[in-house]
């Protein structure tokens, strides 16, 4: 009799063992050691602890929140702080003595601080200052994006200490391997230069006002000091185009054919002892080196774009360090523009050798053609390469944060998330 007690006692508390395993709620629901920090609403499907929410649940710290394809959460944490998680979201909430904690390991996270936040997305870590609001996102396994949209965001690499902080519409790129970070796709499509024009034709030479001398040149000598100012500053222009690449013989070489430029229409101005041919001789003089002047500037504008779009095309390629073929595809945008720059770099010393001729009464407009072709071929190259530039920036839009708005959540609020 007292054995079948026993063994009734025992199948009672088997009984109760297995209703409490088999039960949907995990510990946490009966435990009071984790403390609640805040609230999860859900619109389709979420995870809360790992058990499938409908609309809210209590969040306590420790606990994970994962919202899957086609879900959306909405996460109060402190005293009002929001977080929102996009599909495919998978985050981890923690609160300590330094505030809220939240280790991201993978998708679309959208912040709202109220009281200091940080993300955790190993080896950074974002701290969101009180009322900044911004986006992480981890691209894939080795990069991520960080975006400030308001206030103050820092970020730190917790291996090497390194920080920077981000402000208002500053974004930053994350590499997740090996710690580097830099501008994002977003910022990088915004510095791609635009195309260069096509060199402005030089102008007619000046025509005699009505009232003035009309002997020799058909210009006064103020006409002519006009003239004289303009090919100086065009002049002194390219020179500090040239200037910044630091050919100090091709600047010395284009100061002292303007100098001669400018005696020879100095001594000039004694118009009346000039015939008609000498006249139209020396307004074609001005011309070419006028025509010459425009070529030179156009080149330059070149080398500043080119320049531009290998570093663009450098940083592009660290920040697709996850998808080898696209940064394989800006790596080689940038040894193209590097390769186009320096057949520049010798076309400007051309220009420069020309000019000189020009100013001493030599030089022919074949020349001038010729170097305005050469200008013209490089020209379709720079262009080329600064649009296939930024059509790479483009067909990798969906990992920038900074190429997407924001967009309302599923329950009609207004979200930080971006599409």
């Amino acid at each position: 009799m007292l054995s079948r007690n026993i063994r009734g006692l025992m199948a009672v508390a088997l009984t109760v063992m297995m209703v409490l395993v088999t039960m949907p709620l995990s510990a946490a629901d009966f435990s009071t050691a984790r403390p609640v920090i805040g609230s999860v609403s859900a619109v389709g499907s979420v995870e809360l602890r790992g058990v499938g929410i409908s609309q809210e649940g209590t969040l306590f710290s420790g606990d994970s929140v994962r919202a899957n394809a086609k879900g959306y959460a909405k996460v109060l944490v402190g005293t009002g702080s929001k977080i929102e998680l996009s599909e495919k979201t998978d985050v981890r909430f923690n609160r300590d003595a330094q505030g809220i904690q939240i280790a991201m390991n993978s998708g679309l996270l959208g912040f709202t601080a109220k009281t200091p936040l940080r993300i955790d997305v190993a080896p950074f870590e974002v701290t969101a200052s009180d009322d900044a609001s911004g986006n992480v996102i981890i691209v894939n396994p080795v990069s991520a994006d960080v975006r400030a949209i308001s206030g103050k965001v820092t970020v730190r690499n917790l291996k090497t200490s390194e920080s920077f902080v981000l402000t208002k519409g500053q974004e930053e790129f994350l590499g997740l391997k090996d710690g580097v970070h830099g501008p994002s796709l977003g910022e990088i499509a915004r510095n791609v230069p635009a195309p260069v024009p096509a060199p402005t034709p030089a102008p007619a030479p000046p025509q005699t006002p009505a009232g003035k001398t009309s002997g020799g040149l058909a210009m006064d000598t103020g006409a002519w000091l006009a003239v004289i100012g303009g090919v100086a500053v065009g002049g002194i222009a390219i020179w500090g185009v040239v200037k910044a690449y630091n050919d100090s013989t091709r600047i010395d070489n284009l100061t002292n054919s303007l100098n001669t430029t400018n005696q020879n229409l100095f001594n000039a101005t004694n118009v009346a002892n000039y015939s008609a041919a000498q006249a139209a001789a020396l307004q074609a003089q001005l011309q070419a080196i006028a025509s010459a002047n425009a070529i030179a500037q156009a080149t330059s504008a070149q080398q500043i774009e080119l320049l531009q779009v290998q570093q663009l095309a450098l940083q592009a390629q660290i920040a697709l360090a996850g998808n080898p073929a696209q940064a394989a595809a800006a790596a080689s945008l940038s040894s193209q523009a590097a390769a186009n720059a320096a057949q520049l770099a010798t076309l400007q010393t051309q220009i420069a050798a020309l000019q000189a001729q020009l100013a001493s009464g030599s030089g022919s407009q074949a020349q001038l053609q010729a170097l305005l072709n050469q200008e013209e071929a490089l020209r379709q190259i720079s262009n080329n390469l600064a649009n296939q530039l930024n059509a790479l920036l483009n067909n990798n839009k969906l990992t920038n944060l900074g190429s997407v708005g924001t967009v309302g959540s599923p329950t009609g609020g207004s979200a930080s998330v971006p599409a």
